[in-house]
């Protein structure tokens, strides 16, 4: 037996499917043909007419089942002798027809119905018909043909198919001779024409008509003797017509021509059925993210010069729709951005820093209560998102991510969807956008001209517009502010915080592995040390390789961690004077200029010293003078503007600092060696909180020129580092990196 037999016993309630011997099952496309009854089980024994001597046994309860789940499909044992047009009417629903169809059928079953009013003993002969026909036409004023034999036959059918009105439909659209009268030839050359019309060029019909024709006529044996036959039978029929190619071409699926003609892309887009998503039930469950570039111009906040076209990475919660973190500034999209991204999706958005009007009150009038760290980050497959840095961090936070494949945004629709709405509702607005260029019909237009808006404007009024519109906005799919989905589900789940501030950076810093040594451990051409650093290599015979985090907008600390001991511990950088609140973007730029002052060599600390006072003495004036949309982005990148921004939104705001750090080195350096012993005392000072950085002896009695805020920081290390009880930093100009 087949996998259709089954032993089990039906109960009587099953014996309700009646069919008789010859009638037929369509089972998922396959025709079986009904034999006899089957009483255990109750059903039938079903054969197939393509393989001889091989019986089924069908259960009633199966066959009830696949008819109300639509994979069967009884055949009337009449139907099979139908044509093929009635047979193909048949297996159509009654709303397939067409109104013309539809008149048709519904007009030729009121002469059926009146042969069925006549009774049994109607004889259907040629005059009892004629007068029943015409009867009927002009009692409903039918002038449409109905003689007597078609009549007949109509009925004749209708009651063959159990009075069903579908086999009435007229076979117009099987009319026609359907057999190919074009030549062999010619239809290559139609195949080989319609390939060429299918490309991404996009050529006209008429264009590749010509080399249907030139084909055609090369099997002729060339133009020349065309034109001969021609001129002997002006009739000859030598190549296809142009509306026999257009018919070909136009008869090419829709998915085909638009895959082929306009790209795989635009099929999708058209062609690809839209679905309900995916299915998020908790918040932060699902969070999608990914890059902006804002045609918008900003200008700088001290001076008004303009600096460029900013780029803005932002994280959506796809179950309430609230904006989980975003980071802005002139950082390409890179692991830096988007770890900043990251770490203010997890962190606490304060807002109580931010511009109040001048009575007082706060701009932003609600609160931002989005934080915790993700189940699911949905990114794209940009080369910032695949960065090995970041896979640690989404490892080390316990986030799992999800890489869309290429070329289908449609799979993070949520940030997709946000992105057009921030461009057109929120940037469009201000001055200095940045046109399209087929939407800018003034070639005059310059935006650098136009800007106003300063990038710490541009964040605070994206804060306010996230804040204070899209949070409070309703949400589609479910008719409710945002902001009340978000807080009535974490109420009840709420997403998982990081355990402590201080491990932010530990999770979502750069990843590096270095060698620790007894110097501290090297890198960027800087050494780290530290005492916890000399008392873990304590622990190993040899010198270890150590997993090193670091904060890509401030060299002057990175973290070791060791994930098996779970241990993590801070290192310092050996010259904070240099390192403090410099980036790795500047430092890289720092040390190629100062490659190009040095020369053929090693670099020394006074070389970068100096390239870095150069850098942003030339980054500053270069602010002020007219140079283009590129240069200006990219000094503002080197400069660090705007890379606080998001930083100040969840840190403490004690004091404010510059942005662009250097050393002024018409102040006089100090020998550290000379002054070791008064320097420790100055940090056990300040510890204790008896004296303050101007307290510590000076060598110098002359003034120092005045120097930015930030880099007249103290140099002393964390209160809670330990401090070694003698220290002896090496001479600047005998080391290459210390």
């Amino acid at each position: 037996m087949s996998q259709l037999d089954n032993g089990v016993a039906d109960d009587q309630q099953d014996n309700d499917v009646h069919l008789l011997p010859g009638d037929g099952i369509n089972l998922d496309g396959k025709l079986y043909i009904v034999q006899s009854r089957s009483t255990n089980p109750h059903g039938y024994i079903v054969t197939d007419p393509l393989v001889r001597g091989v019986e089924h046994k069908m259960r009633n309860r199966d066959i009830k089942d696949w008819h109300d789940r639509q994979r069967l499909r009884f055949v009337m044992a009449s139907e099979g002798r139908f044509p093929l047009g009635k047979q193909e009417s048949l297996e159509r629903s009654l709303r397939a027809f067409t109104d013309v169809e539809q008149t048709e059928m519904y007009r030729r079953q009121r002469y059926c119905l009146e042969v069925d009013a006549r009774g049994k003993r109607f004889e259907r002969t040629e005059a009892n018909m004629t007068a029943l026909a015409d009867g009927v036409a002009e009692l409903h004023g039918d002038t449409a043909p109905h003689g007597w034999a078609s009549v007949n036959e109509w009925w004749v059918d209708w009651d063959r198919a159990g009075r069903d009105i579908r086999v009435l439909c007229p076979s117009y659209r099987r009319r026609g001779n359907r057999e190919r009268r074009l030549e062999p030839f010619m239809l290559k050359a139609l195949q080989n024409g319609v390939k060429e019309w299918l490309d991404l060029g996009r050529p006209k019909m008429s264009t590749r008509y010509i080399n249907v024709i030139a084909e055609c006529m090369n099997h002729h044996g060339g133009e020349d003797i065309c034109l001969e036959i021609l001129k002997a039978d002006p009739e000859a029929w030598l190549w296809p017509s142009y509306k026999t190619f257009t018919i070909a071409c136009r008869s090419v699926d829709r998915t085909t021509k638009l895959s082929r003609r306009q790209g795989p892309q635009a099929a999708r887009a058209e062609m690809h059925p839209v679905g309900d998503g995916p299915d998020v039930r908790l918040p932060f469950q699902r969070v999608e993210a990914d890059f902006k570039y804002l045609r918008i111009f900003v200008v700088d906040d001290a001076t008004g010069f303009p600096l460029g076209t900013p780029y803005l990475m932002a994280a959506i919660d796809c179950f309430s729709g609230m904006i989980a973190g975003f980071d802005i500034g002139f950082d390409p999209p890179s692991y830096v951005s988007a770890a900043r991204c990251l770490k203010h999706v997890i962190g606490f958005k304060k807002l109580d820093h931010l511009p109040r009007k001048e009575d007082g009150s706060p701009i932003i009038k609600n609160a931002w209560p989005v934080n915790g760290v993700p189940r699911t980050f949905v990114l794209d497959n940009d080369a910032a998102f695949h960065a090995e840095s970041f896979e640690k961090s989404a490892k080390a936070l316990n986030c799992h991510i999800d890489y869309v494949p290429p070329g289908e945004p449609w799979e993070k629709g949520k940030i997709e969807r946000f992105w057009g709405t921030v461009q057109t509702a929120y940037v469009d607005m201000f001055p200095g956008n940045v046109l399209r260029i087929d939407k800018n019909p003034d070639v005059t237009y310059d935006p650098r001209k136009d800007a106003t808006i300063t990038l710490s404007q541009l964040r605070l009024f994206i804060t306010k517009a996230l804040v204070d519109v899209h949070h409070i906005g309703i949400e589609p799919e479910t008719y409710k502010r945002r902001i009340d989905i978000w807080n009535d589900a974490v109420a009840i789940n709420p997403p998982r915080p990081v355990r402590d501030h201080g491990s932010l950076l530990e999770l979502v810093g750069a990843y590096k592995k270095r060698r620790a040594e007894r110097r501290g451990i090297r890198i960027f051409g800087l050494r780290y040390r530290s005492d916890e650093l000399s008392m873990y290599r304590n622990g190993f015979d040899h010198d270890p390789m150590v997993e090193v985090r670091y904060d890509p907008q401030d060299l002057s600390v990175i973290h070791v961690i060791d994930a098996e001991k779970g241990i993590s511990f801070p290192a310092r950088c050996s010259r904070q004077d240099y390192a403090s609140g410099l980036s790795e973007h500047q430092h890289k730029v720092i040390q190629r200029r100062a490659k190009e002052i040095a020369g053929l060599g090693r670099l020394r600390m006074a070389e970068l010293l100096v390239a870095k006072k150069e850098l942003f003495d030339l980054g500053m004036s270069m602010l002020k003078g007219k140079k283009s949309r590129r240069m200006s982005a990219r000094v503002a990148h080197f400069l660090g503007i705007g890379r606080e921004l998001i930083d100040e939104m969840h840190r403490h705001h004690e004091q404010g600092g510059e942005t662009a750090k250097f050393l002024d080195l018409e102040t006089p350096v100090e020998d550290p060696e000379d002054d070791a012993e008064a320097r420790l005392e100055q940090r056990r000072q300040q510890r204790e909180g008896t004296a303050s950085p101007v307290d510590a002896p000076a060598k110098h009695t002359e003034p120092p020129t005045e120097v930015p805020a930030a880099s007249t920081e103290p140099i002393a290390s964390d209160p809670a580092e330990p401090v070694p009880a003698r220290t002896r930093p090496r001479r600047i100009m005998k080391v290459k990196d210390d």
